[in-house]
């Protein structure tokens, strides 16, 4: 028995398939190597747990014990809604902004200057004189027709005979964008 050797257990060549030569498996590591990596590995573990519980606690309505495909998905949905919010915002302001400047032009002409472009939405926004020429929504609607340019929204406010109107498009090109306003200006 004074002569028996201890059986060493290894991958041949200590590698594994694909791994570059002269890298070791975990396993036929040395003990103090493979503690260190089963340590990193932990603490990749429980960072990724942290940022999956910190995703959840910021989405609305998700329970806390929210299973991670679950995250994601509201994630993925919440932030569209949020791109939604932003541009409906970026719209209201682009209507203010037109009507000061319809204001201070005395409000004689059709402003439809107004233009907001994100990557997957263009936002228009004019003022239109109602006493003016009726059926003028008509026609803005019909610029965006033949141009080719699908309306997603559309949306009228009137105040004192005047009608602001903001319309939210897909992503338009910059040459389209200037032959819209173009008409719209001369439509209204």
């Amino acid at each position: 028995m004074a002569g028996e050797h201890t059986l060493a257990l290894s991958l041949t060549g200590g590698r594994t398939k694909g791994s570059p030569a002269g890298t070791t498996t975990v396993a036929s590591a040395p003990p103090e190597q493979r503690q260190a990596s089963v340590e990193v590995e932990r603490a990749r573990r429980r960072q990724m747990s942290r940022l999956y519980a910190e995703l959840g606690a910021l989405l609305p309505d998700l329970p806390p014990r929210a299973p991670r495909a679950r995250i994601l998905e509201e994630a993925i949905a919440y932030v569209g809604a949020l791109r939604g919010t932003v541009a409906k915002l970026e719209t209201h302001r682009a209507v203010e902004r037109a009507g000061r400047r319809t204001a201070a032009d005395g409000g004689a002409a059709v402003a439809a200057d107004e233009v907001l472009a994100a990557k997957k939405a263009t936002c228009f926004a004019a003022r239109l004189p109602a006493a003016r020429r009726p059926g003028a929504l008509t026609r803005v609607l019909e610029v965006f027709r033949r141009h080719g340019v699908p309306v997603l929204a559309a949306t009228v406010t009137s105040n004192a005979g005047e009608a602001a109107v903001t319309v939210t498009t897909g992503a338009v090109a910059p040459n389209v964008v200037e032959g819209i306003k173009a008409d719209i200006s001369a439509e209204a």
